[in-house]
């Protein structure tokens, strides 16, 4: 668009020199026309002068017609040249002048264009930054969303590590205790196995006690049947002896 407005631009600047130029040729022939009629003419008025001086030579006023003659047809001729030319200017400048109107309408209609254009691109540029607001808007709450994210993450890394924590002592805890139930299962099955072990002691015991008993018990009858036998003896014998 920019090369066709300096085209456009450069070609009025032509026609508008070419227009200059034929005006000043135009003015310049007629200056040129009217100054040879007037010297002619006084020319002539010489040659009427030698006319009045025709006593002295008649042949020098009849030269003077002649180059009157001559000078008229010579003025009609530059006349009609003259017209010749400016009707040429005027056409020339007439079709500059329509030419010069055309290139101004084209010229008018690539800015007209090129305006055009320019708010297109404008609106373009609008609807672009709005674009990138909306874009920027929307990366901004995504920008948040993550750091919202991360900060959740963090509280539930901190939360794990410390219930982690937490379960860890309760591992303690309990590791700490079946230690110490296992010790004191230990420490009951000790004295389970040495009540046992008293137990059999203490049974074995029994079982000799009532062995001794059973023999002291056997002994005490045989000594009770002995004691009865005996006395029963000495019955029989103090009965004989009476």
């Amino acid at each position: 668009m920019s090369t066709t407005s300096t085209a456009l631009t450069r070609t009025l600047y032509v026609f508008l020199s070419i227009a200059i130029l034929l005006q000043t040729t135009v003015s310049a022939e007629f200056l040129q026309v009217a100054g040879n009629s007037r010297v002619k003419r006084g020319f002539g008025s010489s040659g009427g002068y030698g006319g009045g001086g025709g006593g002295y030579g008649g042949g020098t006023g009849g030269a003077a017609a002649i180059a009157q003659q001559a000078a008229n047809q010579a003025k009609a001729a530059q006349a009609a040249q003259g017209a010749a030319a400016y009707q040429a200017a005027q056409q020339a400048r007439a079709t500059l002048a329509s030419q010069a109107s055309q290139a101004a309408h084209q010229a008018q209609a690539v800015t007209a264009a090129k305006q055009a254009q320019v708010a297109q691109i404008s609106q373009a540029a609008s609807a672009a930054q709005a674009a990138a607001y909306a874009e920027s808007t929307q990366a901004a709450r995504a920008s948040s969303a993550v750091h919202a994210a991360e900060a959740a993450k963090l509280h539930a890394l901190h939360g794990a590590q410390h219930g982690a924590y937490g379960a860890h002592e309760q591992l303690y805890a309990a590791q700490r205790a079946l230690h110490e139930a296992r010790a004191l299962q230990a420490a009951q099955a000790q004295m389970a196995y040495q009540a046992q072990q008293n137990a059999r002691a203490l049974s074995a015991k029994l079982q000799a006690a009532l062995h001794d008993l059973s023999q002291s018990q056997s002994a005490a009858n045989k000594a009770a049947w002995a004691a009865s036998a005996a006395q029963a003896n000495i019955g029989g014998y103090g009965h004989g002896g009476h």
